[in-house]
């Protein structure tokens, strides 16, 4: 009887052991880096639905998602702005330094240039240059605070400002990059393919179907 009883607590314990390891998800902090297509800024200049809120949506359903950061993301920044921030360290409202964020972050996207170059009055090949070298500087710094975890980066897309020759150029070297710092690369070069992803034809800003769109191809390598 006393080793029945023994035997029903031990297979207890295992059961409840067994639907634990079954149901129990890791919760996570979600970063996101970049500009005004991180933030989902539209073609009115508001913010609107970005993909990484479509992400953080799944994180949330699937129960892991335990911080969304998206105070570092600005609309304009450029890849000198957020080395800048990288390196002094910046602190965010809530105290949080960037630093910390990335050190603790499970999961970073980084979208960033397309602000950058289509802002310029005339774009110059010492720009794309300066752009990709400031590009491989903040992928190099986010590895050294942040050495395991994954880093997802978008590519950039044709715009009236970004000839196909010049995405085609700036593209392969931001896929080099991620391969270099092991990155996750995501190529939404073929978003301009699809009208129904733009408000206004002169105006390289998606709506939320765009970013829907990204996201999904953001979903299949996480």
């Amino acid at each position: 009887m006393k080793k029945q009883i023994i035997l029903t607590i031990f297979i207890g314990i295992l059961m409840a052991f067994i639907i634990y390891k079954i149901t129990y998800h890791e919760e996570m902090n979600f970063l996101a880096l970049g500009d005004g297509i991180s933030l989902g800024l539209t073609a009115y200049n508001v913010k609107g639905y970005s993909y990484n809120d479509y992400l953080k949506d799944y994180f949330e359903d699937n129960t892991i998602l335990r911080e969304y950061i998206s105070d570092f993301a600005s609309i304009d920044e450029t890849s000198k702005s957020l080395l800048n921030k990288i390196s002094n360290n910046e602190i965010a409202s809530n105290n949080l330094t960037i630093q910390q964020a990335i050190s603790k972050a499970k999961i970073i996207t980084i979208s960033l240039g397309m602000d950058e170059l289509n802002n310029l009055k005339t774009l110059k090949n010492k720009n794309i240059l300066e752009y990709i070298s400031n590009m491989e500087k903040i992928i190099k710094m986010i590895r050294n605070i942040n050495k395991n975890n994954q880093v997802i980066i978008t590519s950039l897309y044709e715009t009236s400002k970004l000839s196909k020759d010049n995405i085609l150029k700036i593209n392969n070297e931001l896929q080099n990059i991620a391969n270099k710092y092991h990155l996750e690369y995501i190529d939404i070069a073929m978003i301009t393919s699809h009208k129904e992803f733009y408000m206004l034809p002169n105006n390289y800003y998606l709506n939320y179907k765009g970013h829907e769109y990204i996201s999904e191809l953001v979903k299949k390598v996480i």
